[in-house]
This record gives structure tokens, sequence and C-alpha cells, in this order.
């Protein structure tokens, strides 16, 4: 598992930012405030940042994992 952090994201969902910074922090919000909780791009997210736990995702795995479901999902994402 690689340790390296994930670049700071800021997410916007209901007109709110959020900043995003890990793998947990990422999961936290596909889990509770995620417009689309279905499809590839959804799944693919939640079993790569959790993956991140057990060692068998790395950090930036989640990560690019995270993007295509916000991509997917239409979720406004800055790099900060």
């Amino acid at each position: 598992m690689s340790t390296s952090a994930w670049l700071l994201l800021v997410v916007e969902r209901n007109q709110v930012r959020h900043t995003i910074a890990s793998a947990d922090e990422a999961l936290d919000m596909l889990f509770k405030n995620w417009p689309v909780t279905s499809g590839s791009a959804f799944f693919m997210a939640m079993e790569a940042c959790a993956g991140t736990v057990e060692g068998i995702v790395t950090e930036g795995e989640a990560q690019s994992a995270f993007l295509a479901a916000a991509f997917d999902a239409r979720v406004v994402v800055r790099i900060a």
C-alpha cells in the first residue's frame, strides 16, 4: 500500500465544499453524500477506497477511482 497523500480535492455538494484528503474521507463522502449510488464507477470507487485499509489498493488508485465516480456523477471536483 502506498502511504503517499492524495492531492487535496475540494468536492462541491449541495452548495457546500468538502475537503477530501484521503481514501477514508472519500469513502465517507461516497457513503453519506453522493448523488449516484449505483453504477460501476460508484462501486469501483467504494471498493478502491475500502481496499486501502486492507493494503490491496494504493491511495493513488483509490483517488483515481474516486475521480472517475465524480466524473460519472457530474460532481464538481477541484484540486486544491
